[in-house]
């Protein structure tokens, strides 16, 4: 649909009033529709002079001129190709721009359908068209009625380069005979101006044919134009609307891309995008292809989509149809909207330090995204229908190159589909019910959300959410958030839940793209005052990227097995410790799954084996840790398989901590493991201090020493990501070395490492938590 709402104007086309034509009038037809006699025209741009024509050339010029009275266009550009053969038919860009007054506003056709004065008129007039551009005119053709016994009329063609009001040369003229077949004159002649004067008879449909020149290399669609659907009134086209409260159009083109997105005072409407191919723009509207047809001057352009939208190049300033901003601060925040809706933390400007610019999104140009550290798509539902591929690729262009693009659409789509994506997906959308919801949860301790309280930078509750505002389920919508269906590996889950239509699946997920990442949160914004959905928005805006995150569970997994977990015991002490996961079937997954152990300790689970059809198994595990077990680190893997190919599991990380040998010598090399810190930070835990307390009485009994604190990490977040957060967790054992235990830092050198010296290639989830570690190097 074009309209906000449908300009709903009845196009009624004039009839002609043949008061004084006899019988065999009643062959034509003088509506939107062409007469039989005219059916051979349609396949032909210069059809042959009829036989019972009587033509006569303008004074001055010959029958067939070798020249036309006006320069014919020099440029050298293939010549456009028209969709009708009638150059001054509406679809191919003709207006006209005026006709005698008070023969109604309807001007749209004149072309097809003729004219014919008002009734009682018999005195001379004009109309006057104007063609997108110039046109090197071969033929002129037009229907009279037959003279019958009154005085013979006649039909002037002239043409003009100058103006509508510039000097004009008769091509020749037309004359009644005794039939009212189609008559044609032939032309040699160029023009943007058309004059069609009568000498008081009605004419029939009014036909020009030739080829018109390309448009200048200058023309520039980009803009504000105002759209309407007959904007003639008193005799003439008036380059501008009479509705008091129209629909506007912004074009943004660079390139052969150019888009139109709707707007208004009060909002934002639909987009177009397209090609631009000369003059003719192509267009999307919903499943069609349209074309439109842009002026030499860029001040009109004539969409035809059925019947004409005129679209005038406009001085007004809408509000939505220009960029406004919110806030301000040093991060700068692009929102693409589609209904410019209400975003936390946006409208309530919630985060410090953010400004946001919006904009509808098929405004979007590339310099739109110079200075952005986060793009939002904001409930569009369907990407392809706001980005033509040009506007499309230098998005994700800016995502690949270090930058974040978050998605969020709840509530208004009732489908949703991201096709334009490296990565497409659908989503599976409740709509607006204002319903509650009971599950809500964690799989992946990272920077978007840890269960690890002691992270307080990142960590995320997900009880809190469901809970908020008192009671086993409080006020939250998460029953209206949507779930995600992907297929795509490349997609990692983060928040799982369930929504009001019972369907289990992903509520946020999020895929690494080149050095930047994309996320996508499904979360219901009506629940802006909820502190859980306010934390989960907060942790999407400040995640840096390149982002270290680990992608432990597939969003396109039947199934999966979580959380991975973390403890830490005393070595060589016999041990059995329980733990708690579950199994959660994705989107309606239905299956047998078998439950097995396997890892560095021997372990249980209960129970073994179950069936599942769309739900939650809880899991127990049970792990016995060996007297022999040494200082170090170990893992245990928890592995559903449903016997035909698919499995998924979730580790348990164990560090194995003993005090450091005291007696040591130069250039020997210690592994420590036991030192944790908050995700994609350099914070140390607090649960690390008695590792970091080993280390200075390491240092205090060997007080001669100086020693190289090496910072190394797995492969999770790329090598430039890691050696640089490697050396700020090196750097930052070294200052609690020195403010908490008073060590000289003279004997310390941090030095990290990254992913460049790995223990065990970055394969599993055991591998990495060996990579994991600080070592010292006695100096």
């Amino acid at each position: 649909m074009l309209a906000r709402r449908r300009h709903n104007k009845d196009f009624v086309l004039q009839k002609a009033t043949w008061a004084a034509l006899v019988a065999a009038m009643a062959l034509l037809v003088v509506g939107c529709g062409k007469s039989a006699s005219h059916g051979t025209l349609e396949a032909s741009a210069s059809p042959a002079a009829s036989a019972m024509a009587t033509v006569t050339p303008a004074v001055g010029t010959s029958e067939a001129p070798s020249t036309s009275p006006q320069a014919t266009p020099t440029s050298t550009a293939t010549a456009q190709p028209t969709p009708d053969p009638n150059l001054l038919a509406w679809s191919n860009g003709t207006i006209v721009r005026s006709y005698p007054t008070g023969s109604g506003d309807n001007a749209n056709d004149f072309a097809h359908s003729g004219f014919s004065p008002p009734s009682g008129n018999t005195q001379p007039y004009s109309l006057l068209f104007e063609l997108p551009g110039t046109a090197a005119f071969t033929s002129f053709a037009t229907q009279l009625p037959d003279a019958g016994p009154s005085a013979v009329g006649s039909v002037v063609f002239a043409v003009s380069s100058d103006g509508p009001t510039g000097m004009f040369h008769d091509v020749g003229s037309i004359t009644q005979n005794a039939t009212s077949e189609l008559k044609t004159l032939s032309a040699g002649a160029s023009g943007r101006w058309v004059r069609v004067t009568s000498s008081g008879i009605p004419i029939g449909e009014i036909d020009a044919y030739g080829t018109l020149a390309p448009p200048p290399k200058s023309l520039s669609v980009a803009g504000i134009y105002v759209e309407d659907r007959s904007p003639y009134k008193d005799g003439a086209f008036l380059g501008h609307t009479r509705d008091s409260d129209p629909w506007y159009r912004r074009f943004v083109a660079f390139g052969n891309v150019m888009t139109a997105s709707r707007c208004y005072n009060g909002g934002y409407g639909s987009a177009n995008p397209g090609t631009l191919d000369g003059r003719t723009w192509t267009f999307q509207q919903g499943t069609a292809s349209v074309q439109a047809i842009i002026n030499d001057d860029a001040s009109l352009i004539v969409a035809n989509d059925g019947s004409p939208l005129y679209l005038m190049r406009s001085s007004e300033r809408p509000k939505y149809c220009e960029p406004f901003s919110i806030g301000s601060g040093a991060h700068h925040v692009l929102v693409l909207e589609n209904i410019g809706t209400n975003l936390w933390p946006m409208t309530q400007n919630a985060i410090p330090g953010y400004a946001y610019k919006r904009i509808g999104a098929g405004m979007l140009r590339p310099e739109d995204l110079v200075g952005k550290e986060l793009v939002i798509l904001n409930t569009l539902c369907n990407g392809d229908s706001f980005f033509a591929k040009g506007q499309s690729d230098a998005l994700l262009q800016w995502v690949h190159a270090g930058h974040k693009l978050l998605i969020v659409d709840s509530d208004v789509c009732s489908k949703s589909s991201y096709n334009f994506l490296p990565y497409p997906f659908i989503t599976s959308n409740p709509g607006a019910r204002g319903a509650p919801g009971s599950r809500l949860i964690l799989v992946e301790n990272d920077a978007l959300g840890t269960a690890d309280k002691s992270d307080a930078a990142h960590y995320f509750d997900p009880k809190a959410y469901v809970t908020n505002g008192g009671g086993a389920v409080g006020q939250n919508q998460l029953g209206d958030a949507n779930v995600v269906l992907t297929h795509d590996p490349h997609w990692c889950g983060h928040l799982f839940g369930t929504n009001v239509t019972q369907d289990n699946g992903f509520m946020q997920m999020y895929a690494v793209y080149g050095q930047g990442l994309i996320i996508y949160d499904g979360f219901d914004d009506d629940d802006g005052s909820n502190v859980g959905y306010q934390r989960v928005r907060s942790l999407e805006f400040v995640l840096p990227v390149p982002a270290s995150l680990p992608c432990t569970q597939s969003a396109a997994s039947g199934f999966i097995v979580q959380p991975n977990q973390e403890t830490s015991f005393a070595a060589r002490t016999s041990q059995r410790l329980k733990f708690s996961m579950e199994l959660l079937a994705n989107l309606g997954w239905k299956g047998h799954i078998a439950m097995k152990a396997s890892g560095d300790f021997p372990a249980t689970i209960s129970p073994t084996a179950f069936d599942i059809a769309g739900g939650t198994q809880a899991l127990q595990i049970t792990v016995v840790i060996p007297a022999s077990a040494k200082a170090g680190v170990y893992t245990v893997d928890v592995i559903g398989d449903d016997g035909v190919g698919h499995t998924a599991q979730a580790a348990i990380n164990f560090t194995a901590l003993a005090p450091l040998k005291k007696t040591i010598k130069k250039r020997d090399r210690i592994r420590i493991y036991g030192l944790h810190f908050d995700v994609d930070s350099a914070h140390i835990q607090p649960k690390s201090e008695t590792v970091v307390k080993q280390i200075a009485d390491l240092m205090k009994a060997n007080p001669t020493m100086r020693f190289q604190v090496e910072g190394h990490t797995d492969s999770d977040g790329g090598a430039a990501y890691n050696l640089r957060l490697s050396q700020r967790r090196a750097q930052a054992v070294v200052d609690d070395l020195v403010h908490r235990y008073g060590i000289a830092r003279a004997r310390l050198i941090p030095k990290g490492f990254g992913l460049t010296e790995p223990v065990k290639p970055n394969t599993t989830a055991a591998n990495k938590a060996l990579n994991r570690r600080v070592e010292l190097l006695a100096m």
